[in-house]
């Protein structure tokens, strides 16, 4: 039977659905599957598939919705009201993270508070415990155990057993296999699978049962529970819906706990996923899940489309469609600009300039600072963006990764040069200052506690003059021998070369005496992670080298780029920069790719599912212009910007924007709502002087829009522009009159 708007209960406010988000919200098949491009509207489209079993009768307490973050969970729960679902009926369905979910069935049937660690720093005494069991039960059975306890090396484990976890490939004894044959078929390192069982064996006390949680192990306990006690099927309670969305990011885990709901009663199912936003293969995230998996599992399950997209104009979605060989389409009457701007690859600097152009270009066109964004491959790629915003007074934020002025191997050589000098003093953040001792202790691999550690770096942040005695005194008393006497010569090599040398040339030095490459190598077990340490060790050399100035005048320039005093912003804009793979869920008016040659991205010239996947989500986060900054020299241009086609769909995007803007004046367009924005294409009255102006703010952009003046009316909650207050800079949250 065709659905139409007819056949539906339920008519959302202010939107009209697609054709095919019309077949999801009235689909009565037991499992359904969406298949969503990027600015789709699925979070939007499960809403009106929740709204619609309402209307249908159905009580709001047999609905479950499961996301993964609280981010994903606060704006389903806005797109619902948005659309006109009553209040009342909201808070009866229950919307959880999968974590959340899992950690309140366990709740449910434990019979004390288990306590939940979030922070590394918490979880830290059980690792070395762990660590120490693994090297008094196994270092006389296997020789080339590599034990470590700094803070990389713990971290680096966190991650580790949180993906082996998540996947649910430990403990994996069917195969037959010896441990070593375990850790490698689980893809670990013998010594972190081997920390692992020990960290877990803690964590569940034979005897005392669960002793802490840390992040998402509430989802590993409860699938662990549903694999191995039956009773605890019979404890998930029954709904009669359960939607899931950014069903890309399913694990092992997360899977299980979802198949055990589904397999219980006469329960429908709507999940919406991109097999292409698949990025993060780490946590065990696998597009076989919405390919394969559910079909295997349940084979009356159907798959449903939705292409169009919300979020940009038929040239990038076209262009999309070429990248992936899917369909992708837009109705929006909006021609998103692509643009091609070309520097030399070979000079690294030139990139960084070329942002910078592509920025100014946007601003000089009327377009705020708070509009554009520049998407990184890998966070190393920053130092010379984040040197050409400095030195041009451009304001930024860095979002999820560490300013390269801040970060721990760009610290220590400042911290070296702090001692060289005996210009630690002259550094006027405290927290800089403790920054830098940690630093020092972290590479020269001091065997300090935490406490001490502490105490050390508060006493010489209050008293600069100290670090000297804490360079003789701790360092090279009691450092190991190796990296004490390295840093002993790099340090008297500074000395010399202070005023005479230029900065590159003898930072350059610095590093190879102190074999910065090994140093890299052994602290940082994962290769990526060194390879990215080592990239923004040469990124800042290059900033050294393109000042062309002495050590001295070097360490005193970047004491006035401290980002605790650069440029502010008059209405507190300013650009943002982020890793593309933070960047999922969100979109920006402005992108800028940089960086679009073959090492660079994809990762060292392997094009993988995964590097592509990584492109695709940088892409399709545009709303209004995206800038490629890609190589003169053809032969090092990324081949994901070819395979753009931009060239090959120029003519039929064109056709298509003038079809959508011939629709737009014979009926003036109504966006579905995306997942993370408001609609750009309403037909709006300019705002009368003194009047208040009305906004649309996503929850994750309300400290932006505070930041920018905006003010919250908690009567109709709703964000709003004050009377007198021009409305320019908040053009991107205006609302429909």
């Amino acid at each position: 039977m065709t659905t139409t708007s007819a056949n539906a209960r339920f008519v959302p406010k202010n939107i009209i659905p697609t054709p095919e988000q019309l077949a999801i919200q009235l689909s009565q098949r037991r499992i359904s599957l969406v298949h969503a491009n990027a600015g789709a509207a699925k979070t939007t489209t499960l809403a009106l598939r929740i709204a619609e079993a309402l209307a249908r009768g159905m009580a709001p307490a047999k609905i479950l919705a499961l996301v993964f973050t609280d981010e994903a969970r606060q704006i389903l729960q806005q797109r619902l009201l948005e659309i006109g679902v009553a209040r009342h009926h909201l808070r009866q369905i229950r919307i959880r993270s999968f974590d959340g979910f899992a950690t309140e069935m366990l709740a449910s049937a434990e019979s004390v508070t288990v306590p939940v660690y979030t922070q590394a720093e918490e979880l830290r005494p059980y690792v070395l415990e762990a660590i120490e069991r693994v090297s008094l039960k196994y270092a006389h059975r296997y020789e080339y155990l590599d034990i470590r306890t700094h803070h990389v090396a713990l971290s680096q484990f966190l991650d580790c057993q949180q993906r082996l976890k998540a996947s649910m490939s430990f403990e994996d004894d069917d195969l037959g296999l010896n441990v070593e044959d375990v850790a490698i078929n689980a893809k670990a390192t013998l010594t972190d699978y081997l920390t692992t069982l020990e960290y877990e064996a803690l964590r569940n006390d034979s005897y005392e049962g669960v002793v802490f949680r840390g992040p998402y192990d509430a989802t590993y306990d409860l699938a662990q529970l549903l694999s191995y006690e039956a009773h605890w099927h019979d404890a998930l309670p029954t709904y009669r819906l359960v939607v899931a969305d950014e069903l890309h990011d399913l694990n092992e885990a997360s899977f299980s706990i979802l198949c055990a709901l589904l397999d219980k009663g006469d329960v429908y199912f709507v999940g919406a996923g991109d097999k292409d936003q698949v990025i993060h293969g780490e946590l065990g995230a696998d597009e076989a899940f919405l390919l394969d998996r559910f079909k295997q599992r349940y084979s009356h399950a159907r798959s449903l489309p939705l292409t169009q997209t919300y979020r940009h104009g038929p040239h990038l979605a076209f262009a999309v469609e070429h990248f992936k060989n899917k369909l992708v389409s837009s109705a929006l009457p909006l021609h998103t600009q692509i643009d091609t701007a070309y520097y030399d690859h070979a000079d690294l600097d030139a990139g960084g300039l070329a942002c910078l152009k592509a920025i100014k270009g946007w601003t000089d066109a009327g377009n705020t600072l708070s509009g554009c964004t520049v998407l990184l491959r890998d966070e190393h790629q920053s130092v010379a963006v984040e040197s050409a915003l400095l030195t041009a007074r451009v304001p930024y934020v860095a979002q999820g990764f560490t300013p390269y002025l801040m970060r721990r191997e760009i610290v220590f050589i400042r911290g070296l040069m702090a001692l060289a000098l005996s210009a630690l003093a002259d550094v006027p953040s405290h927290a800089l200052r403790r920054e830098m001792v940690g630093a020092l202790a972290f590479f020269a691999e001091l065997d300090l506690s935490d406490d001490d550690l502490v105490l050390a770096q508060n006493d010489i942040a209050e008293h600069p003059e100290m670090l000297a005695l804490f360079y003789s005194g701790q360092i090279l008393r009691t450092a190991p021998a190796l990296p004490a006497k390295r840093m002993s010569q790099a340090l008297e090599y500074l000395r010399v070369k202070a005023d005479e040398g230029l900065a590159h040339e003898v930072l350059h030095e610095v590093c190879n005496i102190l074999d910065f490459s090994a140093v890299a190598q052994r602290l940082f077990v994962h290769e990526h992670q060194a390879l990215v340490i080592k990239k923004s060790i040469a990124g800042f050399i290059r900033v050294a080298e393109q000042k062309q100035v002495s050590v001295r005048s070097f360490y005193a320039w970047l004491i006035e780029l401290d980002p605790s005093v650069k440029a502010e912003s008059p209405h507190g804009q300013a650009v943002r920069l982020e890793c593309v793979a933070n960047s999922k869920g969100k979109e920006y008016p402005h992108v800028i790719l940089p960086y679009l040659h073959k090492d660079e991205f994809p990762l060292n010239t392997v094009t993988t599912l995964e590097e592509e996947n990584l492109f695709y989500v940088a892409v399709t986060r545009t709303q209004q212009q995206l800038s490629l900054l890609v190589p003169k020299d053809e032969a090092w241009r990324s081949p994901f910007v070819a395979r753009l086609g931009i060239n090959q769909t120029w003519d039929r995007s064109n056709q298509a924007l003038a079809s959508n803007r011939l629709r737009e004046k014979a009926q003036p367009y109504v966006q579905a709502m995306t997942g993370s924005g408001p609609s750009r294409f309403r037909v709006q009255e300019p705002a009368r002087s003194g009047e208040r102006v009305d906004l649309v703010v996503p929850f994750a952009e309300k400290d932006e829009a505070k930041a920018l003046g905006a003010m919250w009316d908690p009567g109709i909650k709703r964000w709003y522009v004050p009377a007198g207050v021009d409305a320019a800079a908040f053009e991107r949250w205006l609302s429909s009159k």
